[in-house]
């Protein structure tokens, strides 16, 4: 074989070598989280309605000779199903939305009937005594208390992630988080009730889970156990 063609020979055989290694794979992917037990407590199971100050305090509070002191009423249009289980002297936490902070107590004195038969919602007039901490101002949330759902399992409300397979959280075992089809209740102050899914004990992903896919290996972030 002449010299040359030797050489091109071995060049594309040198050529074909290189070219058909394997590429190297990309680093493993490793998500920093920190996570949660999944708990148990007891869950208030409530109902809102945003009303105002009645007419005819409304009015009163405009008579500058008028002592600001005595009992202000708040109007509350409650969906009916909602008032048909309500109760005449039952608690109400009413709040100002310029002042959500600041709270007061006040007593359900009247739950008006429907005008007619189309009505949905009935008006549950909220009896409390005016102090000087809180006045109602413009547009009056009221809450009220219908019951209580006793051990709830419960998680962090960061927890939930919305995929579209539905509603996800994700669960720690070992290092990997394994994705789990979850069915929710009631959000309230920070945690969510999972109905379905979880048990009391298991650990869950709280800070990172939204960008987590099932078996994404994890590194629980430094100060948490």
């Amino acid at each position: 074989m002449p010299v040359r063609a030797a050489f091109l020979l071995g060049s594309l055989l040198a050529l074909f070598a290189c070219t058909s290694k394997e590429p190297p794979k990309p680093p493993e992917r490793v998500v920093t989280v920190t996570t949660a037990p999944v708990g148990q407590r007891d869950l208030a199971v409530t109902e809102a309605a945003v009303g105002a100050e009645t007419a005819i305090v409304a009015a009163l509070g405009y008579d500058p000779t008028r002592e600001r002191t005595g009992t202000t009423y708040i109007r509350l249009p409650f969906p009916e199903t909602i008032a048909l289980q309500l109760k005449v002297g039952q608690p109400v936490r009413l709040s100002n939305f310029a002042t959500p902070d600041q709270v007061v107590t006040g007593r359900i004195r009247e739950i008006r009937p429907a005008l007619n038969i189309t009505t949905v919602s009935r008006e549950v007039i909220v009896a409390v005594p005016r102090g000087e901490k809180w006045r109602p101002r413009g547009s009056v949330r009221g809450e009220v208390t219908l019951g209580v759902r006793k051990n709830a399992v419960t998680v962090p409300e960061q927890a939930v992630v919305l995929r579209p397979a539905g509603t996800v959280v994700y669960v720690v075992e070992g290092e990997q988080a394994k994705e789990r089809r979850v069915s929710t209740g009631i959000a309230r102050e920070g945690i969510i009730e999972i109905i379905e899914g979880l048990k009391p004990g298991e650990t869950v992903v709280v800070d990172g889970a939204a960008l987590l896919s099932n078996d994404t290996k994890i590194r629980i972030r430094e100060g948490q156990s």
